[in-house]
């Protein structure tokens, strides 16, 4: 009897080991794909981080942490769908990028401009850094607060085959006040959440650079 229970604890403790060790190597190979590679978060307000109090962290940077490799922002506040065309060349395609996260369109709602309007520039934009060579992933807006600017997003990623599409990225976060700063500014508590709905999306387009 006392053999059978040391045969069992000698398995347990086999098992565990290799357990331990698939984990160990499983973690060590998601470290080091991307490593080499360039990513840029294009945006406006919600990409630079508006209402995050310094030194807090936003999407960008908590991407970056759980990635554990750079990911540049290039967000600015206030921007447009037409006013981050004008500097796409300089912000994004000058900097050979291999993967580009595309956030815009909130502005252009505010500001009254049809969904016509956001779909032909980010059209624009999608195509533009296709044609370098570079992996886009599109990423929508509010289900809630622009159902028909989202419903733009969902034809506009699959018309131009973008190689990932993060839907809703404000959804359920808008109607928490814990997780906003203002009424469409997530806090960095929101700002954590939509980081975890992009990454999955992000680490597929990484690991098929590599394929």
């Amino acid at each position: 009897m006392r053999q059978k229970v040391t045969f069992i604890e000698v398995a347990a403790v086999i098992l565990l080991f290799l357990t331990a060790l698939i984990a160990f190597l499983g973690n060590g190979a998601t470290k080091d794909y991307g490593k080499d590679k360039i990513i840029i978060a294009f945006g406006d307000s919600l990409t630079a981080g508006y209402g995050v109090v310094s030194p807090g962290k936003n999407y960008v940077v908590f991407l970056s942490e759980m990635l554990k490799i750079p990911v540049i922002n290039a967000g600015v506040t206030g921007d447009n769908t037409s006013d981050a065309l004008v500097r796409l060349k300089e912000d994004v395609l000058d900097k050979n990028p291999d993967v580009v996260t595309v956030l815009l369109g909130g502005n252009d709602f505010f500001e009254g401009y049809s969904e016509e309007v956001v779909k032909a520039n980010l059209r624009t934009i999608i195509r533009r850094i296709k044609k370098t060579g570079a992996k886009v992933i599109l990423i929508g807006g509010s289900k809630q607060l622009l159902p028909n600017f989202e419903l733009t997003f969902e034809r506009l990623a699959f018309d131009e085959g973008v190689d990932g599409y993060v839907p809703n990225i404000l959804g359920g976060i808008l109607l928490r006040k814990d997780l906003r700063f203002d009424g469409v500014h997530p806090n960095e508590r929101g700002h954590k959440i939509m980081a975890e709905r992009i990454l999955p999306v992000l680490e597929r387009v990484l690991r098929s650079l590599d394929e």
